[in-house]
Order: C-alpha cells, then structure tokens, then sequence
C-alpha cells in the first residue's frame, strides 16, 4: 500500500511539474510573440513627409495683416510633426527651417522655384511607404471667404480617404461652421501630380481673411490647426 501511495504521489507531482513547466513555456512565449507583432508593426508604420510649403526666398502669398505663408505654413507643420512622433510615428519634415530646399545657385527666382518644388517631389518619390500632407494657405482677392480645405492628388486612391479624415477632424474640433468640399487636385499643381503615394495639401485657411489671417497668426490656434490636421492623419493610418 505504501509502495502504491509513493507512485501516485510521484505521478502528482510529476504532473504538477509539467504542468507549470508548460504554462511557463507559453507565457515566455506568449510575450516573445507579443513583442514580435508589436515590433513588425512599429517597423510597418509608413513614414509621414511633412511638407511647410515655400520658404526661404519664396514667401509664397502675403496676408492682409502683412504675414508670409511660409511663416504660417511652418509654425503648423512644425505642430504636426510633434503631434505624429508623440504617436510613435516616424516623420520627415521636407523643412524645419525658414529655407528653400532647391539648388539655390540657379540663375533665376523661376528656375529656383522649379528646382525646389522638384526636390520636395522627388524626396517623396524616393521614400518608401510613405504619405505626404502639405501645409499651405489660402488666398483669394475677395476677403471674405474663409475655411481650411484639402487638396487631393489624383494618383492614389487613398488620397481621397485621408483629405476626408482631415476635414473631418478639422471640422469636428475647430471650425465646426465650414462646409468646404475636398477637392481632386488639377494638374498645375505639380507636386500632387507627380507623386503615386497617398497625398493632400491642407489649406488652413484664407490669410487673405482679416479675421482668419489673424487667426493663422495665433500660435495658440496654430496648435489647435495643427492637432486636428495631425488626429485626422492618425485616424487615416490607424482604419488602414
């Protein structure tokens, strides 16, 4: 009888054993699986190109109240970007600074802006699972209108999808009176027609609009633009 109580006590205790020994195994490789995924899916984040429109010697449009796009263009873009890397986002910004990224030995202002709106484009050519937004303002010789808006390049499908996630977010959390429709970008705008990847221009708003230049102008409300152009790229990326 003891010779029988002493093998099914070992048995228990062999089976406890294995028991454990399994459950330990799965966890260990549970969380190996777990940080695998998380880290393919770190490493399949596509890269968003932050495009500050103009700069340096091209203003681009000059507000009623006497500011320069490129001023606004890059207090945004700048925002956004730290909005995106915040999220665990990687970002390239085409400029950080109040420079022109064309080859500035060319002859003429004409041939400099060719050269610069090339670069932009090729940069965005050469990256690989990539988007593009460009921050730009609006301006129109009646100053009464007002309203960001979003351009969308033809070329991509998905375009269409993230001008209408940006609209939506801007229009939820700022400008909630704006009924401006996304718009298919023509092909004088070179920069939408030469990409194949998923592309916008956001138009923030009219600086040709007393009350909106004014606005543009503000680093607060430049935040606010900012993170709702940067919730609608995330809400874009994030339903993919």
């Amino acid at each position: 009888m003891k010779k029988y109580a002493s093998v099914k006590i070992s048995y228990i205790l062999t089976a406890f054993f294995f028991g454990a020994l399994v459950f330990f195994l799965s966890s260990i490789f549970g969380a190996v699986h777990a940080v695998s995924s998380a880290a393919a899916k770190a490493e399949a984040r596509p890269t968003i190109i932050l495009d500050a429109g103009h700069g340096g010697e091209d203003g681009g449009a000059v507000g009623v109240n006497g500011v320069e796009e490129k001023t606004v263009n890059l207090a945004v873009a700048l925002h956004v970007q730290e909005a995106l890397q915040s999220a665990g986002y990687p970002v390239v910004m085409i400029r950080d600074t109040d420079t022109a990224v064309g080859d500035t030995t060319l002859s003429t202002l004409s041939e400099r802006k060719r050269s610069d709106i090339q670069y932009r484009t090729q940069l965005v050519n050469e990256t690989e699972n990539c988007i593009l937004v460009s921050i730009h303002q609006n301006f129109f010789e009646q100053s009464q209108y007002s309203g960001a808006q979003m351009f969308y390049s033809p070329n991509n499908t998905r375009s269409a999808d993230l001008a209408e996630a940006i609209r939506h977010a801007v229009v939820a959390q700022i400008q909630p009176e704006n009924t401006r429709e996304n718009k298919q970008a023509e092909s004088g705008i070179y920069i939408l027609s030469h990409v194949d990847v998923p592309a916008v221009i956001v138009e923030c708003g009219f600086i040709s609009n007393p009350e909106e230049a004014e606005l543009l102008c503000d680093s607060a409300y430049q935040q606010k633009m900012a993170g709702a152009v940067a919730d609608g790229i995330l809400s874009f990326l994030e339903t993919e």
